[in-house]
């Protein structure tokens, strides 16, 4: 089959288009707190008894938790839990508390920092009874957002090989030097619908057979308002792959994938030809 492109570019002003058992928490302060457990059940001897550390961690509000606990003891002692840095010098107590019990546990809060630092937690009661858990490194350095210029995710109703031509669109324009362009809805629907019109009416061309152009259609999904666009079509090639190889080689179709004034795109592909639509825009 003879593989088929064409081109139209039209820039300028247009008019507006349009994720022991935990105890319950307690409440604490956003410079951090002390969480206290029910008491566990009492008994056992002064040989059974021993303090525990468990290893801190970062829980989903971000906060460091460093907790100590208490079983197999008969009496009740006051147990502390101290939440600490390792610093080249003496290392720092940044958060503690303590509870009288006789078994169970406390935890004590801090908020996290950005910076990597490492943490250990150390638990005693006044009977003598130590423990130091294993150090940690935690950080609470969130990753960079996703904006939707930068999004190679799905555009609603967009198909897998819609969205392969997007992000090897996007590709070719970031080592280019321009910014990749938003995968727009609305665009997609005005591409979708053109594809799909040439398969169905047979014809290939970016005038449609009522005679309206690429421009009118963009403006009549509500893309608006429309500061400049244009459109890339193709038709025969299978792979999304093959189709955007074909455009940037041809110069007028690259000169529109190349176009940094354009910010959003739409991506229509319909399987009879395969018909492409690729069209391009910005407010």
């Amino acid at each position: 089959m003879r593989r088929q492109l064409k081109v139209l570019a039209c820039l300028g002003s247009l008019a507006a288009l349009s994720s022991i058992p935990a105890p319950p928490a307690a409440a604490h302060s956003a410079g951090g707190g002390l969480e206290t457990p029910l008491e566990g059940a009492q008994g056992g001897s002064a040989e059974d008894c021993r303090v525990t550390a468990a290893k801190p961690s970062v829980d989903a509000k971000g906060l460091i938790r460093g907790t100590a606990s208490r079983s197999g003891c008969g009496q009740k002692a006051l147990l502390r839990v101290r939440v600490q840095q390792a610093a080249a010098g003496p290392d720092r107590t940044l958060k503690s508390g303590s509870q009288r019990l006789t078994n169970g546990r406390i935890t004590a809060t801090l908020p996290c920092s950005d910076t990597p630092r490492r943490y250990y937690v150390t638990a005693l009661d006044h009977q003598g009874q130590e423990s130091t858990s294993d150090g940690v490194l935690l950080s609470c350095k969130k990753p960079p957002a996703t904006t939707a210029t930068t999004s190679t995710a799905r555009t609603a109703g967009a198909s897998s090989a819609e969205t392969e031509v997007v992000r090897l669109t996007n590709r070719a324009r970031v080592a280019g030097g321009c910014k990749p362009l938003v995968h727009d809805a609305k665009l997609r629907t005005a591409a979708d619908r053109h594809s799909a019109d040439m398969a169905a009416k047979g014809y290939f061309d970016h005038s449609s057979q009522d005679g309206r152009s690429a421009g009118d259609r963009i403006g009549a999904v509500g893309f608006a308002p429309v500061r400049t666009w244009g459109e890339n079509i193709a038709m025969g090639q299978r792979t999304a792959a093959s189709v955007v190889q074909g455009w940037l080689n041809s110069p007028g179709h690259r000169a529109n994938i190349m176009n940094c004034k354009f910010t959003h795109i739409g991506v229509g592909q319909h399987s009879k030809g395969p018909h492409w639509t690729q069209v391009f825009a910005a407010h």
